[in-house]
């Protein structure tokens, strides 16, 4: 047994594809050659006004290797320890690879793998967690101290203060407006609504809300609305915010990279699924000058440690949609090899 077949590793692709990524840009493309699979960057999901120094691409890369280790090891194949490639920004305009590692037979399945399918992004309002689901949050907490740092539950307010006012200000730049009107699938009828960007439901709007998006979210509309004051009729961050178990600032070591970071976080991510948690990335609050500032003063982040996002964290109020993915087969090139 040299190589897995083909259908399973488009299983296994399949399954990394389910990693979040920043819009759902799904930026990893994979490459079998020999024993050897490769990460490949594609960059035309690359977000260059939203991240230009490529941390988002890194973290939603690494996270699509974490669910490939994952969906590997559930099939008792072993993905070696990845070299991750050098990457600046702005990338190539061709895919450039950014990890590769020797598969093998001989893994143990990680009890994670199994909540790939079940993990979400909510984007309501939370409901009341019960007294045992606290319990088991603790412990998730607890186990991934790496990455997630909790921040105290009297600060609550504030982080909902700062995500709203934080969320309007990126209102305000239309660059950053055009790319996110450009992942948005607000009709049915888009051409790419079960490929890749954020439809409708996923950012749990209702038929008539997104009617009002597809013509209030058009950059230079929401950026005059947030310019005279009047962002809070797009956004209502402060009021979900309120609604949430608890806050979750992702931060890690210095020297680790955002590759290992995405790592981490989708580990951390999955590991709050199988605790019966959905949650959410706060990431203007890391995006915008304003955020960063509440940021520091809402949570304190030992030296030696640099934040990379957060999130907030609770029960979600029903069954959540998946978010769409492109096809395994249009991820997956698979080499020829010598006669």
């Amino acid at each position: 047994m040299n190589a897995p077949g083909i259908d399973r590793l488009l299983h296994w692709v399949a399954q990394a594809a389910r990693a979040p990524s920043a819009h759902n840009v799904q930026p990893a493309r994979w490459r079998l050659a020999g024993a050897q699979l490769e990460l490949w960057e594609d960059p035309a999901c690359w977000l260059a006004a939203g991240d230009p120094v490529g941390r988002d691409a890194s973290l939603g890369l690494g996270m699509a290797w974490e669910g490939m280790q994952l969906a590997a090891g559930a099939d008792g194949w072993q993905l070696g320890l990845p070299e991750p490639e050098a990457a600046p920004y702005p990338p190539p305009t061709v895919p450039r690879r950014r990890a590769r590692a020797t598969l093998a037979p001989g893994a143990v399945a990680d009890p994670l793998a199994a909540w790939v399918a079940s993990r979400r992004s909510c984007r309501q309002a939370f409901v009341a967690a019960p007294a045992d689901a606290r319990v088991r949050l603790d412990a998730v907490f607890a186990a991934h101290a790496g990455i997630a740092m909790r921040a105290d539950d009297s600060a609550l307010e504030g982080f909902a203060t700062a995500h709203q006012a934080a969320s309007i200000d990126l209102l305000r730049d239309r660059a950053i407006g055009a790319e996110l009107h450009a992942w948005l699938r607000l009709s049915r009828r888009h051409p790419l609504a079960t490929r890749d960007g954020l439809d409708a439901p996923c950012l749990g709007l209702s038929p008539l809300e997104a009617l009002g998006g597809r013509v209030l979210m058009r950059p230079a509309v929401a950026a005059t609305i947030a310019r005279l004051g009047l962002g809070g009729l797009l956004v209502d961050e402060a009021r979900k915010t309120r609604t949430a178990t608890a806050i979750a600032v992702l931060a890690v070591p210095r020297d680790v990279d955002d590759f290992e970071a995405g790592r981490r976080w989708y580990r951390f991510w999955l590991a709050l699924a199988a605790a019966g948690f959905a949650a959410v990335p706060m990431s203007a609050l890391v995006d915008t000058p304003r955020g960063r500032d509440a940021l520091a003063v809402l949570k304190a982040v030992p030296a030696g440690r640099r934040v990379v996002n957060v999130m907030r964290v609770g029960v979600a109020p029903a069954a959540l949609p998946a978010s769409a993915r492109r096809p395994a087969a249009e991820l997956l090139e698979v080499a020829a090899t010598a006669a």
